[in-house]
């Protein structure tokens, strides 16, 4: 059965804009399995993690994680190469980079996962839950909405099992145990193989007038908003969409163009979170842009511009 598998995994292909390298996966593979396959139960990872060791025999050796998922009858892959802006976006809908489109239950744009190299050497993921109604599992079944981890890494999304391999060490014959500690925003992960950190924040959900020091300037044809924020909120990691919690303020400015969520803003960057309408700064379509560099539009049909600054 792993062989069936291994032959048939997903194969990545990269596309290369000029700020950043994406790793973008072809449709999942269909591959034969037992009757009664495609519930919505998850696969168990202990599965996918043997499947996933054997496909990666392939893999020729990158600093980064490669994910794969399985759910009932498909199986697929995608890189996350560990470089300072690179990025994978993982949910149902098709512009996602990692496409779960078998269960309904997954959030059209569920989850961002990056890759990040520690002083050694090794891989360190983030996996980041983007306030969904289901969040992610762990191997032990603990609810999580964002952790960052080193080694392999195995986790649930509904009827989807996934599995995260380090590139470039070696991997054990059998998925770890989850090793978890409890993490702060404002430091560096504790010892734990898998830290939890908190999930990120909607547009005025956490922010205080006493720590809101940070500005969110959102300019449109339906006029302009301004929502502050606090560091907290933009070192969790804000989200600017039409999610029906965002800002009432905010959702007065924009329009059925702009994806439900359309960015994710965190520490000095905005991520595009596989947008229907794009991101765009000076004049580029961009997946992501560090504040500071003029306003970052939204769309292309009524563009919205945002701005992030300072509070005066």
């Amino acid at each position: 059965m792993i062989c069936v598998f291994f032959r048939t995994f997903a194969r990545c292909t990269a596309v290369a804009p000029k700020a950043r390298m994406v790793f973008r996966c072809n449709a999942a593979t269909r591959i034969p399995t037992s009757p009664g396959a495609g519930d919505m139960e998850p696969p168990p990872l202990e599965t996918l993690y043997d499947v996933a060791l054997a496909a990666d025999r392939a893999r020729e050796p990158a600093a980064g994680y490669r994910l794969y998922w399985m759910s009932g009858d498909r199986f697929g892959s995608c890189d996350v190469p560990a470089e300072p802006e690179s990025f994978v976006v993982v949910g149902r809908h098709a512009l996602c980079d990692g496409v779960l489109d078998v269960d309904p239950e997954v959030a059209l744009r569920h989850l961002l996962v990056r890759a990040t190299r520690l002083d050694d050497g090794a891989a360190r993921i983030s996996i980041i839950d983007l306030h969904t109604s289901l969040g992610f599992r762990l191997a032990d079944g603990r609810h999580a909405r964002s952790v960052v981890a080193t080694g392999p890494l195995g986790l649930t999304v509904g009827g989807y099992a996934i599995v995260a391999l380090p590139g470039g060490e070696p991997s054990p014959a059998e998925l770890p145990p989850p090793r978890v500690a409890e993490g702060n925003p404002y430091r560096e992960p504790a010892p734990g193989r898998i830290t939890l950190m908190p999930r990120p924040s909607l547009i005025g959900e956490t922010s205080s007038a006493v720590h809101a020091s940070v500005a969110i300037t959102v300019t449109g044809a339906r006029g302009t908003a301004v929502v502050s924020v606090s560091p907290l909120d933009l070192e969790l990691g804000v989200l600017v969409g039409r999610a029906p919690k965002c800002n009432d303020v905010l959702r007065t400015v924009l329009h059925d163009g702009i994806s439900r969520v359309h960015l994710l803003l965190r520490g000095n960057v905005a991520y595009d979170i596989a947008s229907t309408q794009g991101t765009f700064a000076g004049g580029r379509r961009v997946r992501s842009v560090r504040f500071g560099a003029g306003p970052i539009q939204i769309g292309t049909a009524s563009p919205i511009f945002v701005r992030v600054a300072p509070t005066l």
